[in-house]
């Protein structure tokens, strides 16, 4: 009889580390455990056949890795707004000391999920795996392109794959999704350069069958590959589709790009000024990510992954969009708590 693999997931409550767990600790050849911190909100974690695990990124982690045949780094300090000493700590000091647990305690397989940011947002158009790391000057994106760089540096002492969704979407999210969704509920009148930029949407449950492929994959080390939907698409019609499952408006005015810039950069040294909490409702970085095309080829992906995007575009707006109108409505429990069962 065939053992069972091992799997940790790290930032297991969070948008893509829950929904990962939930579906894999429902696939039969995986045993499925969740990293977790003690002061994590758990309202996602309620369905599954898994364990937590309670710990921290900058703290040892070798009692905690060791013996898990794979280890999936979800976790991360996900925003374009925050203080700069944190995205280092997380992103690239956590990342680190997380691979080097896994190095010395013999894990065979490690999978970092970074992100199409490390491209940059000059302009992409079904851009490859073999263009170079432009990130746009953003504590997250650069913070994620040095974690995967130096990550890379250890590819021939553990085998790792490095996966780069698109702009990910879906149910729980409460940045991406909830801000758009919302936006558009109220009534969001116009967009960045009317809309035109290309965009590639990435459902989650699309980025989870990447990562379910991506542990069959008998590679070289140190591969990596584009996520998203295989749907790119004008932000205008992304947006359309949106509301008409809504059943509201979609914007309908062109904001220009120039001045709207203009005016997010000046915000947005006011709220640091202020020291503010909370970002500005527009930031640089999200009108450089709607402005300029964002695509990016997922061939790689389909070639050597066997990766066939198991969902549309239009069923993963449809399940957002019944998520957002629960959420709004009904609002989820605010925290589950769920018992710590030990190691493997």
């Amino acid at each position: 009889m065939q053992r069972k693999k091992k799997i940790l997931i790290t930032g297991a409550n969070g948008f893509i580390g829950s929904h990962l767990i939930k579906s894999l600790s429902l696939t039969e050849p995986y045993l499925v455990w969740g990293l977790v911190r003690k002061t994590s909100n758990l309202f996602r974690l309620t369905h599954g056949r898994y364990e937590l695990l309670y710990g921290s990124l900058n703290t040892p982690l070798e009692r905690t890795v060791e013996g898990f045949n794979a280890v999936i780094h979800t976790a991360a300090l996900s925003s374009d707004w925050g203080d700069k000493e944190d995205f280092f700590k997380t992103n690239v000091d956590g990342t680190l000391n997380l691979l080097e647990a896994c190095v010395r305690t013999g894990v065979e397989r490690f999978i970092y999920l970074s992100s199409t940011v490390v491209y940059g947002f000059s302009g992409n158009l079904q851009t490859v795996e073999e263009k170079e790391s432009q990130p746009f000057s953003n504590s997250y994106c650069i913070t994620k392109t040095i974690a995967e760089e130096k990550i890379q540096e250890r590819a021939g002492e553990i085998d790792l794959v490095v996966l780069r969704p698109s702009n990910v979407y879906g149910p729980t999210d409460l940045q991406f999704t909830y801000s758009l969704l919302k936006g558009i509920d109220k009534g969001l009148i116009g967009f960045p350069g009317g809309g035109k930029a290309l965009t590639s949407p990435c459902y989650v449950k699309n980025l989870v069958h990447a990562v379910e492929r991506t542990l069959e994959f008998l590679g070289h080390s140190g591969e990596v590959f584009n996520i998203s939907d295989g749907q790119d698409i004008r932000w205008s019609e992304f947006l359309t589709l949106i509301a008409e499952e809504m059943g509201r408006l979609p914007p309908r005015f062109s904001f220009p790009v120039g001045p709207l810039t203009l005016f997010a950069v000046v915000l947005e040294a006011l709220y640091k000024m202020l020291r503010s909490k909370r970002p500005p409702l527009i930031t640089p970085y999200r009108i450089a990510q709607a402005a300029q095309n964002y695509s990016f080829s997922i061939e790689k992906a389909k070639c050597l992954l066997s990766y066939r995007p198991p969902y549309s575009t239009q069923d993963g707006v449809r399940e957002s969009t019944a998520w957002y109108m629960q959420y709004v409505h009904k609002k989820e429990p605010v925290c589950v708590n769920r018992p710590f069962r030990g190691s493997p």
